[in-house]
């Protein structure tokens, strides 16, 4: 991207490689699970693995027979890489959510996807201005949707993945995106801002509401695509803590 004479580039491995990489490690592999698998004790059903929660299960339901579902985890953040601190770089990492979570938190078991490009101000002035905000936010995006775009070519008929004992026939789904509040602002195009009306990123709940304990199910609303689609198209956008771009993450199911 070219701002203001500038070039930045996005620095990247393909995300099947590092996929690849990964499920290469023969003791990650071996600690990784493709299949639903509902978990009871004393005749209740429980929750430890993403393998037995009620979103695999949701996605489970929606494919063939035979298929396997793939989770794919994405933690990007800042961080510094030296002891000065003058030095940081915008790290992305991927993980799989296959892998049972005491494995999954080994050092190993997380792969470097890329470095995403960070925009450099000149000035206070033009750090606040709102040109470098929007053009904070579109290279975020653009750099995301390289990453992850190849997914989309196996989003209808899946892949097989090959492996040295057999071969899983997989659709890959981005189930996790980890981050702190301005990581978590930046994906979902909301103010990255406690003080604003409706600062939480998965809601659309005003901020003087969030902690209110008695809140029913119907007074909460999601920000799913459809909803934000909805905002975007009668520009009542402001209203709701919310950019206004579309997400590239509303293209994968």
């Amino acid at each position: 991207m070219m701002y203001e004479q500038k070039t930045y580039y996005l620095y990247y491995r393909p995300i099947f490689d590092v996929i690849k990489e990964l499920l290469s490690n023969k003791d990650i592999f071996g600690h990784c699970t493709f299949t639903f698998t509902p978990l009871n004790y004393n005749g209740e059903r429980i929750y430890c693995e993403q393998y037995s929660g009620q979103w695999w299960e949701r996605v489970h339901k929606s494919l063939p027979n035979n298929a396997k579902v793939l989770s794919i985890i994405l933690y990007s953040d800042a961080t510094t890489c030296d002891r000065l601190g003058k030095t940081s770089e915008h790290l992305i990492y991927l993980t799989l959510g296959n892998i049972v979570s005491w494995c999954r938190n080994k050092p190993d078991a997380k792969i470097l996807l890329g470095y995403l490009p960070r925009l450099n101000a000149t000035t206070i002035s033009q750090k606040r201005s709102k040109s470098f905000q929007l053009a904070k936010r579109v290279l975020y995006q653009y750099a995301l949707d390289i990453l992850t775009r190849p997914l989309l070519d196996y989003k209808n008929d899946g892949f097989n993945l090959q492996t040295d004992r057999v071969e899983l026939w997989c659709y890959p789904f981005i189930s996790v995106m980890l981050g702190d509040l301005p990581e978590n602002a930046a994906v979902t195009l909301t103010y990255n801002s406690v003080n604003c009306k409706r600062p939480c990123h998965k809601c659309l709940v005003e901020g003087e509401k969030l902690n209110d304990v008695e809140l029913t199910n119907d007074q909460i609303i999601l920000r799913t695509p459809d909803n934000i689609n909805y905002l975007l198209e009668q520009g009542n956008t402001q209203e709701y803590s919310l950019h206004d771009m579309k997400n590239i993450f509303w293209n994968y199911p």
